[in-house]
């Protein structure tokens, strides 16, 4: 009877561990241990493998005008709008603060521009309402990468961070691409 009841508790509390409390999507530790297995899995079978790293643009200035609350109803938003433009096989995480990343394995690089045009297009067409009642756009820039065989973790991700701060140093709202 114990055990009966203690493994819906217990499964709650894996899921918790795993999740960002605020978006939903999965979180940074679980984020680092998928990347292993999806490298693993990308090294023995030869499948391409692609890496998505997502800042909003500003957020901090949306944050200071607007308040934290409401960054946190886009932060809420994002993630939604993220999983929505994302196959069942792929899978978004919170990276922290107002990053996301993206796993999307079975991908090149070049197919994964794809998937960031997708959501960066969605973002710039959704509405954002702070309490105030003004209507405010949200743009996103997004750096895109290939895993390559043989290519460490730590190599990947720092590849997906170049494209990003290029995207950024370029005006914002760019997807940039980085091998």
């Amino acid at each position: 009877q114990l055990t009966k009841d203690r493994n819906p508790i217990l499964s709650k509390l894996e899921t918790r561990a795993i999740t960002d409390g605020l978006t939903k999507l999965y979180n940074l530790r679980h984020f680092y241990n998928q990347l292993e297995i999806e490298i693993d899995r990308s090294n023995r079978y030869g499948h391409p493998l692609a890496l998505l790293l997502l800042d909003i643009d500003n957020f901090k200035t949306y944050n200071d005008t607007y308040g934290h609350l409401e960054g946190d109803k886009v932060l809420v938003k994002l993630g939604q709008i993220i999983t929505s433009c994302l196959r069942t096989m792929d899978c978004a995480y919170r990276h922290g603060g107002e990053e996301f990343t993206i796993i999307i394995p079975e991908t090149t690089g070049e197919e994964a521009k794809n998937v960031a045009h997708r959501i960066k297009t969605t973002v710039e067409i959704e509405n954002f309402v702070p309490a105030s009642g003004n209507i405010v756009k949200i743009t996103v820039s997004i750096g895109v990468t290939e895993y390559f065989t043989k290519e460490t973790l730590a190599t990947v991700i720092q590849s997906a961070d170049r494209a990003l701060y290029k995207s950024k140093a370029k005006d914002r709202n760019t997807i940039s691409f980085l091998l």
